[in-house]
C-alpha cells in the first residue's frame, strides 16, 4: 500500500477518535441539561473526558511515529517484556 493511503487511513482514525470523544461529551451534556442539572455534571466529569482525549492523542502520536519508522525502513523497536515473563 502507498504511504499516502496509510496516512489517510490514520487521519480518518484520528478524526473518528476525536469525534467519539466529542459525542461522548455532547451526550452527557444533553442528558444533564434535559434533567435540569446544568453544567455541573459535565465539569465534574471533565477528568474522564480529558483522559479520553489524551488517550486518543497518545495513540495517534504512536501510530504516526510507527508510520514514519516504516517509511524510513527502520526496524521496529523490540517488544518490551513484563517482569512476570521468562527471558
Amino acid at each position: 500500500m502507498s504511504s499516502s493511503h496509510e496516512r489517510k487511513k490514520l487521519y480518518k482514525r484520528l478524526l473518528m477518535g476525536y469525534l467519539g470523544v466529542a459525542i461522548l461529551v455532547l451526550v452527557a451534556l444533553t442528558f444533564s441539561l434535559a434533567q435540569g442539572a446544568g453544567w455541573k455534571p459535565i465539569i465534574a466529569g471533565s477528568p474522564v473526558y480529558l483522559t479520553f482525549f489524551v488517550a486518543v492523542t497518545y495513540h495517534f502520536i504512536k501510530d504516526i511515529r510507527a508510520e514514519k519508522r516504516r517509511e524510513g525502513g527502520e526496524p521496529a523497536p523490540p517488544k518490551s517484556r513484563g517482569p512476570w515473563e521468562d527471558e
